[in-house]
């Protein structure tokens, strides 16, 4: 199993610039710069909480390159999650014959991984970090699939996870049913893996559109008031929530537009 959800990578047309709104939005620090063979990508790496958030911008043919030709916009590319022993984890990885390649001390293993496809992921070692910006952690991506019931079972032999610990998750009003598919024993970070009902809302047309594949991000926030006011500044209608300014609202959402590309779900904290 593994230990949280450490990384988040977006594919972006230009990494300054959603670099930038990363900042201005959410406070992310940025840290570094460099490339990504196995991408074929440049990347710049925020902290954003606890986590970190790196951006791709495709320097030729490849990984990349192929999600921009079907994704113009970018947007959310795969999700990382971290362990304390990354040999174990490739024996593992090598016991199940899962493709994977290693380059910067990070595990890159492509959307073969499930029948259906659209899951990437990306392995490096725990780190216990501060945190920085306005959010706290992020602890969910939704994947998007037809057979999340098949797909969990694939996951949980896969990576090992208890699947006795998965939850149901389904929802009326947004249109999906699946599994809360837990990487970790504490239960507190997760890939979702649901089936749009609804081929006429925003989810189920990206299914429709585009097949399995992430679709969104969520985070925990201590501070949803500053976030709200600069979503709000920075784009009106940003913020996809409450707008009573009397009281800090529970929940979120930050329209793709605000950050590169990705939709982000907000929890107060």
């Amino acid at each position: 199993m593994f230990n949280n959800i450490n990384t988040i990578q977006l594919v972006t047309n230009n990494n300054d610039l959603v670099c930038n709104q990363w900042q201005k939005l959410l406070s992310a620090q940025k840290v570094s710069q460099d490339t990504v063979d196995t991408l074929n990508a440049k990347r710049t790496i925020l902290y954003a909480g606890n986590a970190k958030v790196e951006l791709l911008e495709q320097l030729g043919d490849g990984e990349v390159a192929k999600f921009l030709s079907s994704n113009p916009r970018g947007g959310l590319f795969s999700v990382g999650l971290s362990t304390t022993n990354l040999e174990k984890f490739t024996a593992s990885l090598d016991s199940k014959n899962i493709s994977y390649i290693t380059e910067k001390e990070q595990i890159y293993i492509d959307e073969t991984l499930t029948t259906e496809g659209g899951l990437r992921v990306v392995v490096s070692t725990f780190e216990k970090n501060e945190i920085s910006g306005l959010l706290n952690r992020f602890f969910e991506v939704s994947y998007l699939v037809s057979s999340p019931d098949a797909i969990s079972s694939e996951l949980a032999t896969k990576f090992r996870l208890n699947q006795a610990s998965f939850d149901l998750t389904e929802s009326k009003e947004f249109g999906f049913t699946g599994f809360h598919t837990y990487i970790n024993d504490s239960c507190t970070d997760d890939i979702e893996v649901i089936h749009p009902l609804d081929e006429t809302n925003t989810m189920g047309r990206f299914f429709k559109n585009k097949g399995p594949g992430l679709y969104m991000c969520f985070a925990e926030s201590s501070n949803m008031n500053e976030i709200r006011s600069r979503a709000n500044e920075i784009l009106p209608g940003g913020w996809i929530g409450s707008t009573d300014e009397n009281t800090i609202p529970e929940s979120a959402f930050l329209h793709p537009k605000l950050l590169g590309g990705v939709m982000v779900g907000v929890k107060g904290k």
